[in-house]
């Protein structure tokens, strides 16, 4: 499977589990709001399930991904000796 679907699978799972959670915790609230246990305890149920698995997909594609890009960043370090400072000069 190419990267690019790989980063288009993770970006979407990422949003779908945002989103899913800010849901819950506005569904939870307006429970709250409205003083009913029952429904804070009915959203976190059926829409909690969902949404984990959303975000555990999620970080598997996150996993994956950081073995498969190969792109190298422009400005970014390509050897050891890119990451060490310059060595200033000492006074005498």
């Amino acid at each position: 499977m190419p990267i690019r679907s790989l980063q288009l699978l993770f970006r979407l799972s990422v949003i779908g589990f945002l989103t899913g959670g800010f849901l819950i915790v506005i569904g939870q609230a307006l429970g709250l709001a409205l003083g009913d246990a029952d429904w804070v305890a009915a959203v976190e149920e059926h829409a909690g399930p969902p949404v984990f698995i959303i975000a555990g997909v999620s970080g598997l594609l996150a996993f994956v991904l950081s073995y498969l890009t190969t792109e190298e960043l422009p400005g970014t370090p390509t050897t050891p000796q890119d990451l060490q400072p310059a060595a200033a000069p000492r006074p005498k």
